[in-house]
């Protein structure tokens, strides 16, 4: 994580990407501007967040670790989006995994520094209650949507979402496990995806060959 410390540059962000209409306070004093890395962790698993982030550009997931080991996906997160604001209103007292896929740009906004503030403010509250809404809405739309589409859809849609640099790397368990498909025949697809020139495997991952075909095949998604 990096902190991004130049004033000038921080107001650069702030024009380019007003808060103001989501608080009834000036809420400048209390931000900070930071940026991620692909694979930097957002919010750390078990944790109670420090900041409520304003996700301004890049894509994440939100992830949960079980007793055993294993690790599912549960949600994917684009720009523009709060994270951590579950924690804020304590609907969970610690915190899902949430990892960077791209590189990331975030508005952190330190809780301890005016929580009152924010759980008092009438008009962050009013934003929050749409957001929160319209995500469980979306949500709901993306689970039956995937069920109505066979798999090389639905994987071509998740490869795109997810890859980074032209490089696919999720792994295989927690992929079949979000796609609610068997592992065999979640590989029984990459591997068409292989041998059709869409993807090729190599050490890094599976690069993305032919992303026009890759996006035609998705595009079925929509």
């Amino acid at each position: 994580m990096k902190h991004i410390k130049d004033k000038n540059q921080i107001e650069e962000y702030y024009n380019q990407f007003p808060l103001s209409d989501y608080f009834g306070f000036d809420i400048r004093p209390y931000i900070t501007v930071v940026q991620f890395e692909p694979g930097d962790l957002i919010l750390k698993e078990g944790d109670e967040p420090e900041f409520l982030y304003y996700l301004v550009d890049g894509r994440a997931k939100l992830f949960l670790s079980h007793d055993n080991g294993r690790i599912s996906l549960i949600n994917f997160l684009s720009a523009p989006c709060f994270i951590g604001e579950m924690e804020l209103i304590e609907a969970q007292v610690t915190s899902n995994g949430v990892k960077a896929i791209t590189a990331c740009t975030c508005f952190a906004v330190r809780i301890i520094s005016c929580k009152e503030k924010l759980l008092n403010d009438t008009t962050f509250l009013r934003y929050l209650c749409v957001f929160l809404g319209k995500k469980a809405i979306g949500n709901t739309y993306n689970y039956s949507r995937n069920q109505s589409y066979s798999l090389d859809v639905r994987l071509a849609t998740f490869i795109l979402l997810t890859a980074t640099n032209g490089y696919y790397r999720e792994r295989h368990t927690e992929v079949a496990e979000f796609l609610g498909v068997t592992y065999r025949h979640l590989l029984y697809v990459l591997a068409y995806f292989v041998k059709t020139g869409i993807l090729e495997k190599t050490p890094q991952g599976y690069h993305i060959a032919d992303v026009k075909k890759l996006k035609r095949i998705a595009d079925e998604n929509k």
